[in-house]
């Protein structure tokens, strides 16, 4: 069972912003010449993958659920701006944005959603652009959304960002399903608020029901309120008509499954963001299904940087990520929740991201391991390794570098620390791994598979190289430099695990 928590503090000043879009296409680029990709959400070969994806049938009847938790004050564009002028980076990524009142962490993010051209329509741009982020969370083995409601006023709106997304979703894929999910941190005791969001999505063809037409509804920390006070709630939606299939989302299941349970269809859990605890979720699906007959909603996420409350957690690269992914699919969980697919505020997303420099080819590594382990979760199969294809993972500066642009630096919230740079390989046949950093030159031998190959972090840009018999197959630069114990130039700590891929066809580039 989990031993380590994260505890989650929703963005500050709420804003009912829009909704909009990524993934219009991929392009990889090598240095000499660019190689344009085209990932989709049906059966393709795709050289940012190791794999060819099933087909959207296959996984969308699947018995295995994938959502991706949905923060709706982060969409990949706040105003329809240009990327270069839009909020993004002139007031969450620049440490004198909104009027100073991020200057003692740095700033309010580290990272930003890609950015996407403007939409000529004034009138829909925000449907539009949701449709290319389902469309992009498709494209990864993502089945549904999980919609964070932290007020009333627009999840109950026709025009606000979830009945956007409803729409959206019905647009794309009508197999393409959202959970709406009160959080409690905001809501507290306010039943009826809890009930009119609930009550507002009960009858789009979006929302998801199970077969006996049961609206699947979860929430967040829902522990907050007692069972009787999510009885009552229940209970007054069932008088409108409305049955509920409730899987609450706790922060520690195991100390409120036994009290949930009698009135809950499964049990979720926000999870943990460290590598140790990520494993250590493998027994718990299993427990659920013994002791209480009810499914199990694992958590899945990449790493966890807080600048606004000066955190992190230990990610150790992917290994938290990955082996989440481990824990799901070894321990049987049933459906999975992923934390997250738009949080940056928290570092959570999976969702490609990028810094004001607007790169589209450095925050793309969790995004595209996710096509390999929800295709694997999905199918119950270990996909094959059609091609070769190498992902990097790596902070830009080492978790004690200087930051004098900042009222202090940041803590990590377990104690542990790793400076390192970590290169994953996906191969279809056993091959050498090459990482050049600082004049170092460090080598793996790798068999076919799957092998993490770590080394210390040093100052510079990383190269790295697969060879075969002596020769090599590709090599390519990582995408952001590293800097040294001084740090980095803007005076800023940045500790977000900065990630890309490549293959012989190039370094994708979303």
């Amino acid at each position: 069972m989990t031993s380590e928590l994260t505890t989650r503090s929703h963005f500050s000043r709420l804003m009912c912003v829009s909704l909009v879009s990524i993934l219009a296409a991929v392009a990889a680029s090598r240095s000499t010449q660019a190689t344009t990709l085209t990932p989709a959400a049906t059966t393709h070969t795709d050289p940012c993958l190791p794999l060819t994806m099933p087909s959207s049938t296959e996984l969308f009847n699947s018995s295995k659920k994938i959502f991706a938790h949905y923060f709706y004050p982060f969409p990949v564009s706040i105003d329809n701006k240009a990327s270069a002028t839009d909020y993004y980076n002139t007031q969450f990524l620049n440490p004198h944005g909104e009027s100073n009142k991020h200057e003692a962490e740095g700033g309010y993010l580290r990272q930003r959603p890609l950015g996407v051209p403007e939409q000529a329509s004034s009138a829909n741009w925000r449907q539009l652009n949701m449709e290319g982020e389902i469309r992009a969370a498709m494209a990864r083995g993502i089945t549904g959304f999980t919609y964070d409601a932290m007020e009333v006023e627009s999840p109950t709106d026709s025009t606000g960002p979830l009945h956007t997304m409803l729409a959206a979703a019905a647009a794309v894929d009508s197999r393409f399903k959202i959970v709406v999910m009160p959080d409690l941190t905001t809501f507290k005791t306010d039943s009826a608020s809890v009930v009119k969001i609930i009550a507002s999505v009960a009858h789009s063809p979006a929302a998801y029901r199970l077969s006996d037409g049961r609206l699947v509804v979860t929430a967040f920390d829902a522990n907050m309120n007692s069972p009787a006070w999510w009885e009552s709630v229940l209970n007054q939606l069932k008088d409108e008509g409305i049955d509920v299939a409730f899987v609450p989302t706790f922060l520690g299941w195991s100390n409120n499954a036994g009290k949930f349970y009698s009135f809950s269809y499964g049990i979720g859990d926000w999870g943990t963001a460290t590598d140790p605890s990520a494993l250590q979720m493998e027994g718990d699906p299993e427990i659920v299904h013994n002791e209480y007959h009810r499914i199990f909603m694992l958590p899945v996420g990449p790493q966890q940087f807080r600048p606004k409350d000066f955190l992190f957690w230990e990610a150790g690269n992917s290994s938290t990520f990955r082996d989440g992914w481990s824990s799901a699919i070894h321990g049987d969980a049933d459906w999975v929740q992923m934390v997250t697919w738009n949080d940056f505020s928290e570092s959570g997303e999976i969702e490609p991201y990028t810094d004001s420099s607007l790169k589209r080819d450095i925050g793309t590594g969790y995004y595209d391991l996710n096509g390999y382990y929800a295709t694997w979760f999905s199918t119950g199969q270990q996909p094959a390794i059609t091609h070769d294809v190498l992902y990097y993972f790596y902070r830009r500066e080492p978790t004690n570098a200087a930051a004098h642009a900042q009222s202090r630096g940041d803590t990590s919230a377990t104690g542990a620390t790793e400076n390192d740079i970590e290169l994953v390989a996906f191969l279809p046949s056993a091959g050498e791994l090459k990482i050049t950093i600082d004049g170092k030159t460090y080598t793996k031998s790798a068999p076919a598979g799957i092998t993490s190959f770590k080394v210390p972090s040093a100052p510079g840009v990383p190269t790295f190289t697969l060879l075969r018999n002596g020769a090599q197959v590709f090599s390519f630069e990582g995408g952001v430099q590293i800097y040294g114990t001084g740090g980095i130039p803007s005076g800023t700590l940045d500790l977000t695990y900065w990630s890309g891929s490549a293959s012989q066809g190039g370094v994708c580039s979303l």
